[in-house]
């Protein structure tokens, strides 16, 4: 997942492809709300997973937000 992630930062929401790392807080790479509105987004269309913009926020690292996604991608009925 992290490596879904990662690509989609980079080339979909145009991200520095340098700063993406898994320990870089969204911060540090830039996802301010407008990135984390669309990644929401991305990952629903993607993953058919809802995912709230205020979970993503809350993630302290890139690694967290892919293992969020991961964690609702095996139990989409959960959500």
């Amino acid at each position: 997942m992290y490596e879904w992630l990662k690509e989609t930062l980079v080339n979909r929401l145009m991200l520095p492809e340098g700063a993406v790392t898994a320990d870089a807080s969204p911060e540090t790479v830039g996802l301010d709300s407008l990135a984390v509105t669309e990644l929401a987004m991305i990952a629903q269309e993607q993953w058919a997973v809802v995912v709230d913009e205020d979970e993503i926020a809350a993630c302290a690292t890139i690694g967290d937000v892919a293992a969020l996604i991961e964690r609702r991608r095996q139990q989409p009925a959960a959500r």
